[in-house]
């Protein structure tokens, strides 16, 4: 009778086993395929970053020579050209006395 029983648990045993380590596979593979597909995507992410920030990089240095040519024309003659005149009035500045340091000392 222990035999009998042995090998109906045996032949219940070996699909469900068998079952069970094609699902545990399958999810691997799953598994592997999303996390390769996300490095994948990071990586082409990253190169269109790094080629964006060339173009910028680029434009950046193309606005700081324009800034750098239109700051070599500002003199004294061109702003009298615009209108403006030089003030008569005394500058006076301000300045916020400081404090002495705080303490617990009595």
């Amino acid at each position: 009778m222990t035999q009998y029983v042995e090998a109906k648990i045996e032949n219940i045993e070996r699909p469900i086993t068998a079952w069970i380590l094609l699902s545990v596979a399958f999810m691997l593979i799953c598994a592997y395929a999303y996390f390769v597909n996300g490095a994948i995507s990071n990586i082409v992410a990253s190169k269109d970053m790094q080629s964006n920030v060339a173009e910028l990089a680029s434009k950046i240095g193309s606005l700081e020579s324009e800034f750098l040519a239109a700051k070599s024309l500002v003199n004294a003659e061109y702003v009298e050209s615009m209108g403006f005149e030089k003030s008569n009035v005394d500058t006076i500045y301000i300045a916020k006395k400081s404090v002495a340091a705080l303490s617990f000392n009595k």
